[in-house]
């Protein structure tokens, strides 16, 4: 499999970027001054996507360890922690001689977590009904499509989606969110720009196939009990996705040929408004 984040391309995380701070788009995917690095959420987050959808390929990827304890309260001690930090190293210094090798260490607290939000998902009528199918299945895939901008401008864009059926025409993402009730979850798609993602992963399925995709979201509270929900975007959610991307990507052809990437903040004195609070 490809080294998919050395690939030169665009993507919904880094429009994203380039929508939250165009300074820190052009650090990290421009000059690569910044190099994004691996947080434990997403470690955790890569774990849930194999157990729920490539299990076998679990063991090749991942150790589960009881981790360090705290002599104190006899729990682990967290990720957070410098005593953490430094059984982190011991483990990886030995990786060669302990049987880690290549792998990443989850401790046992964590797999449990990881299996129970992978089951919960699967578990969910619609994914298990997709799952227990005969359709072709493809995870982890990795596409690309050419959008053309302004003056002629040809960008590559890329995405790796987590699961396709193409003989269904169907795209499947699966998402862990604190709170994934309708209202609330709906607000995290907007913040995250998962109406773009969708657009996007819509689009390149389309342009490889020749027909529309439907783009379903499976998401998990990250918490006990681990209620799933699976979620289709309307229409005008999807347009918007998309008239968003194809802007940034405008945005960010025009700042490359000006080599311009300030913030309109940035230039002087801003004015702004204390907004009301929305409601939770």
């Amino acid at each position: 499999m490809s080294n998919y984040h050395a690939i030169k391309a665009l993507s919904n995380s880094s429009l994203s970027v380039l929508n939250r701070s165009p300074a820190e788009f052009y650090k990290r995917f421009v000059t690569g001054e910044m190099k994004g690095q691996e947080t434990d959420a997403m470690l955790l987050g890569s774990a849930v996507h194999m157990l729920a959808l490539e299990p076998e390929r679990f063991d090749a990827e991942y150790v589960v360890l009881d981790g360090p304890i705290n002599p104190t309260t006899r729990k682990p001690y967290g990720r957070d922690t410098k005593a953490f930090e430094r059984w982190m190293l011991d483990q990886l210094g030995a990786g060669n001689t302990n049987g880690i090798g290549s792998r990443k260490i989850l401790i046992r607290e964590e797999f449990a977590d990881s299996l129970a939000i992978a089951k919960a998902f699967q578990s969910h009528p619609t994914i298990a009904a997709i799952m227990a199918s005969r359709a072709e299945k493809l995870f982890e895939s990795e596409y690309a499509m050419e959008y053309e901008g302004s003056c002629n401008f040809r960008v590559d864009l890329k995405c790796k989606i987590d699961f396709v059926c193409p003989s269904e025409r169907l795209i499947i993402d699966l998402k862990t969110s604190h709170e994934p009730s309708p209202y609330t979850w709906s607000w995290h798609a907007e913040d995250f720009g998962y109406h773009r993602q969708a657009a996007i992963y819509s689009d390149a399925m389309e342009a490889k196939y020749g027909e529309p995709f439907r783009f379903y979201f499976g998401v998990v509270r990250s918490k006990q009990p681990h209620e799933a929900a699976v979620y289709e975007l309307d229409a005008e959610s999807i347009n918007r996705g998309r008239s968003e991307y194809e802007a940034l990507i405008e945005e960010y052809i025009d700042r490359k040929a000006e080599n311009n990437w300030l913030s309109e903040w940035q230039r002087g004195v801003f004015p702004i408004n204390v907004p009301a609070r929305r409601r939770k």
